[in-house]
């Protein structure tokens, strides 16, 4: 066992880790190109496109997390007994209330 506890072939990169490592394999070349770092032939003819691009992976990101919240919300499950289970502990609360003298609208 290593220090932190796990075994040196279980360590898992956590989501922050790997947004942050997506973010900077995007934006290092982005900002070389960019900053003229890296000038070839490709990046002098989508010059333009190489710039917007973060803002369309941006808009990009934004219209597939609306769809995967849209898709999620259209298929959530309606669980019956549960809710007849809740209305039904409700129902008790509300009469153990009422014995102990508590009124309730």
């Amino acid at each position: 066992m290593c220090w932190c506890g796990r075994h040196v072939g279980q360590l898992s990169m956590t989501k922050l880790m790997e947004w942050l490592t997506a973010a900077v394999l995007i934006l290092g070349p982005w900002s070389a190109v960019v900053t003229n770092t890296v000038q070839n032939e490709f990046t002098r003819k989508y010059f333009y496109e190489i710039l917007f691009l973060p803002v369309f992976l941006v808009a990009v990101f934004g219209v597939v997390s609306v769809a995967i919240i849209a898709y999620r919300v259209y298929t959530f499950n309606d669980c019956k007994e549960a809710s007849e289970e809740l209305q039904r502990q409700i129902k008790e609360a509300k009469a153990d209330l009422a014995k102990k003298g508590l009124k309730l609208d």
